[in-house]
């Protein structure tokens, strides 16, 4: 028996019903492309950028905040050389300065300040008292290379104290030179204030020394010309909010 055309009609709107509902089901399964932040940060900033990745990924999550983390120096020469950031987030002025100078990135926010201070292997912790203490004999140290913000805070306490850091060991960030205390690899090194109490089991933090009144300050820069500036002024708006700053206090940083 031949099908008549209101039969033909309805099995073609079943099958454009059935079509319709496996192309909803297979972009669901898959799910929609996320969104990419690409946001830089200097690496005494890791736990704070990290706390902020995730509870702003929990908010939004079709976006996918990628976090590229090392010196401030050392971020500032990728973007000169053509890496992509929609924000970047950096230890002291000059690097910042540098940014600024092409336009490329609009007028920074001074979000936190950490001070300087000196960490030290404990198996020589009960023969220091004193920096004349830690700096006698043969002891080894580490510093920041001078480019680094960390870096030029510990010359300036040096020179400022009559410190000879002309032996000491010249690494690319804070955290290169914690890692080198913590595996006993030198006997002190100079780190930020908030380093220091993060890895209260591995080092001890020698006070008195006068090095917390050599600060530097964080400052938040956004792109100028960011594709999705919507996201972009979220993730800044997520870094300056006051939960921001409870975990900037609670990890050891100072209002800016």
């Amino acid at each position: 028996m031949p099908i008549q055309s209101s039969q033909k009609g309805a099995a073609a709107r079943w099958v454009l019903l059935a079509v319709t509902i496996t192309a909803l089901l297979l972009s669901t399964s898959c799910g929609s492309p996320k969104r990419s932040l690409n946001v830089f940060v200097a690496s005494s900033m890791t736990e704070f950028a990290e706390v902020i990745r995730v509870d702003f990924e929990r908010k939004y999550p079709e976006i996918d905040v990628r976090l590229n983390i090392a010196g401030s120096g050392a971020l500032v020469n990728q973007i000169v050389e053509g890496a992509s950031a929609d924000l970047v987030l950096l230890a002291g002025a000059t690097h910042m300065d540098r940014l600024q100078k092409d336009g490329s990135f609009l007028r920074p926010v001074t979000i936190a300040r950490n001070s300087l201070t000196v960490v030290m292997d404990p198996r020589i912790a009960s023969d220091v008292n004193t920096l004349a203490d830690l700096t006698r004999g043969d002891r080894r140290a580490a510093i920041c290379i001078q480019g680094a913000p960390c870096g030029a805070l510990a010359f300036a306490f040096a020179e400022a104290s009559g410190v000879d850091l002309s032996t000491a060991t010249r690494e690319p960030n804070v955290k290169a030179v914690l890692a080198r205390v913590s595996r006993g690899e030198v006997d002190f090194g100079f780190v930020y204030r908030s380093d220091a109490q993060g890895a209260q089991e591995e080092v001890i933090e020698m006070t008195g020394t006068g090095a917390d009144a050599f600060i530097t300050s964080y400052s938040l820069a956004v792109a100028r010309d960011g594709q999705r500036r919507q996201d972009i002024n979220a993730f800044a708006d997520a870094i300056t909010h006051e939960r921001a700053w409870k975990v900037l206090q609670e990890l050891g940083f100072l209002r800016p």
